[in-house]
């Protein structure tokens, strides 16, 4: 299966350099959720900062794209295609996790956004014909939502007040990404940077007017530190990022990539506690442990004994 237009590598033995790259990728995709609380807590608004992002991240693959000869996507059935892409995989999850941290620490959103591969597994079911639940993936699931419950349920039972709605946001931003995960399958092949950047480039030209008139960008006075956290993700976390990530899925393959959702949340976790002072709660944890045991459980209840026995020996 291609993802995102790039045909899937030879499945190779991960070396000690694939394991490096993928908890460099994220230590860098953890410091998202940092760089985010940052910005909006120093009153930058989540939609500028989501037009900031994409916009820089659509210049640097674009150009990247250009510069190595890959050509411009063609027929306007594909660029609807990327533009509804660019939308459910760029402005409108970036804008929602955004909007939620501004009520809910950093490392509970990270924690969130490890039900991304959840919500992919059920979506998968409904919109796919070969990727239906079975017996493993639905107790994965039903862990896993028990999982978000815990985290989301604390503060539900004192009411329904900013802190949950924040939470709420960031799932609907997890929702937006599982639908571009399931999307992306069908894009026919295209360079990594080119694939990214296109989707990037229209999720910032369906944002503009939004932002324009919602935002009124002129009039907001940008301080040092939200220029700073601008720049990191729109250089490191979108456009370096996903580059890394194409990397990882050509040298060893996407089932070795999709490990990258077991540390995204932690690492956001750790940047959290290290740069904030942000100490997860005894739910916070738990949801954690539950969220990540679900998401094993969907990969190796379902898969078949040979894999599963492959899969523990790190083969």
């Amino acid at each position: 299966m291609a993802i995102g237009g790039v045909p899937p590598a030879a499945i190779r033995h991960p070396q000690f350099a694939d394991f490096a790259l993928l908890c460099f990728l994220a230590f860098l995709w953890g410091s998202s959720f940092l760089a985010i609380k940052i910005a909006v807590d120093d009153g930058l608004p989540p939609m500028s900062l989501a037009t900031y992002r994409i916009a820089i991240g659509a210049v640097v693959l674009c150009s990247l794209a250009c510069a190595k000869g890959q050509a411009w996507p063609r027929g306007r059935h594909l660029w609807r295609r990327l533009t509804f892409l660019g939308v459910i995989g760029n402005s409108l999850p970036f804008f929602l996790i955004g909007w939620g941290e501004q009520y809910t620490p950093s490392n509970l959103a990270a924690i969130l956004m490890a039900v991304i591969p959840i919500f992919v597994v059920v979506l998968a079911h409904l919109m796919t014909p070969d990727e239906k639940l079975t017996f493993g993936k639905s107790v994965g699931v039903g862990i896993a939502l028990v999982g978000v419950v815990v985290l989301v349920g604390v503060d539900a039972l004192q009411g329904i007040g900013q802190s949950v709605i924040g939470q709420l946001a960031i799932l609907g931003g997890t929702l937006s990404y599982s639908l571009y995960g399931v999307n992306t399958r069908r894009l026919p092949t295209m360079g990594p940077e080119m694939t990214v950047g296109t989707i990037l480039l229209m999720g910032f030209l369906t944002l503009l007017p939004v932002w324009l008139v919602h935002d009124r960008p002129w009039e907001i006075h940008h301080t040092r530190p939200a220029i700073l956290v601008i720049l990191w993700l729109g250089l490191i976390s979108t456009a370096f990022g996903n580059l890394l990530f194409f990397l990882i899925l050509r040298r060893v393959g996407a089932g070795f990539a999709a490990f990258n959702n077991y540390l995204v949340p932690v690492m956001g976790i750790g940047w959290g506690f290290f740069w904030l002072g942000e100490k997860p709660g005894w739910n916070a944890l738990l949801a954690l442990l539950m969220i990540l045991s679900g998401l094993a459980a969907t990969r190796f209840l379902s898969a078949p004994a040979a894999w599963r026995r492959n899969a523990g020996s790190g083969s």
